[in-house]
Parts: C-alpha cells; structure tokens; sequence
C-alpha cells in the first residue's frame, strides 16, 4: 500500500489510519511549493483532479477519495476494529460520521483557503469569510453538543472518522476560530493527538 499525501492537509488523515491499522505502507510526501519534485507530475497524471490523497492499493488499482480510503484500510485490519462490523446500525453510524466530516466540516472550513480564488474584491472576501465561518461554527457546534460525556465521535472507541475530524478541525488556527466555546472538542483534539500513531504521524510530517 502506497499513500501520497501533503502534509496537514486531509490526506494527513488517511495516514493516520493507515498508522493507526498496523499495515505496511509507505507514505509518500508530495510538496506542492516545489516544481522540480517528481511527485508534483506524477500526482496530476493519477487524479485528474490534482487533488490528495491519493492511494495506491496492494493491487494496483488507486482510490483518491478520504471516506474511501478510510474505509478500505479498516476493512483490511479487522483485528483492529477501526470500523464496526458490516450491517451494523454502529456501522452505519460510523459511516454516518465519515460522511458528515467529508460533506460538511471539510467542505466548510476547506472553503476558506480558497476566499482570494473566489473574488479580488476584499469586501466580498470579508463577506464571504462572514458566511463561511458561521458555517464553520455551526458544524463545530454540532460535533461539540455530539461529543458530550464521549471520548470520540462514536463513543469509546477510535475510528477514522476521529482522525478526519481531528485534522479537518485543525486548521481552525489557520483561520484565527478560535475552539475556546466548544469544551468537548478541546478534549477530543488533546486525546487524539496523545495516541502513540497519531503523534508519529504528525512528527514524521512535520507538524509537531
């Protein structure tokens, strides 16, 4: 297994599973700021998109969506149980999180790195950055009320949606949003980052 990946970004999630699996693989970093690295090519040739993470499985064949790869690496380290059985209401409820991190917590918070390609015009980026972070502390809201008297999102135990909320929810200190009103995801943020996989990934990218 092979993941390319740009450190902090999403793609750090998927590394994180990947850790947190105990499977071999070999994480690949791909450094957008240089032109002369090779992966930088190579990325725009397997998605189309130009977008990461991009996943290569044990078979050849490549999956560039999070929720995808997420799932796929825990189905493959069942001994783990980083998802609940298939068929489950658990299961779903899992998924359910996946979801809700991909379509609006990543979507909300992602929105902001992109306010200077949406309009030049600083008031409508001031605007649109007023809109965006309303959005940003509804679903914060929503997590946080969820997260009441739980140590993850499904409960006691780790999955990757934990991981994907933990990287997503990051970069509110990029944004200067603050996490002080929502008391139970500080305590999630602390207790993810303690785990053992979690903090090896974040110092093998360099975030830590």
């Amino acid at each position: 297994m092979k993941l390319y990946y740009s450190a902090g970004s999403c793609s750090t999630s998927c590394h994180i599973t990947l850790e947190e699996s105990g499977l071999k693989y070999e994480a690949v970093e791909v450094d957008w700021d240089n032109a002369s690295d090779e992966n930088v090519a190579l990325i725009a040739k397997l998605n189309p998109l130009g977008t990461l993470p991009v996943f290569i499985a044990e078979n050849g064949k490549q999956l560039d969506q999070n929720l995808a790869i997420h799932t796929y690496v825990a189905e493959h380290a069942p001994d783990k149980k980083l998802l609940p059985p298939a068929g489950t209401f658990e299961r779903a409820e899992a998924m359910n999180w996946l979801s809700f991190v991909a379509a609006d917590l990543h979507k909300s918070i992602g929105a902001l790195f992109s306010l200077e390609a949406m309009s030049s015009d600083k008031d409508v980026q001031t605007n649109l950055r007023k809109y965006i972070v309303a959005k940003v502390n509804e679903n914060l809201s929503y997590m946080d009320a969820r997260l009441e008297g739980r140590d993850y999102l499904m409960g006691k135990t780790f999955t990757p949606a934990d991981a994907y909320a933990f990287v997503v929810t990051g970069w509110t200190r990029w944004f200067e949003i603050p996490l002080s009103p929502y008391k139970n995801i500080q305590a999630f943020m602390a207790r993810v980052a303690a785990r053992p996989a979690v903090a090896k990934v974040l110092k093998e990218e360099g975030l830590t």
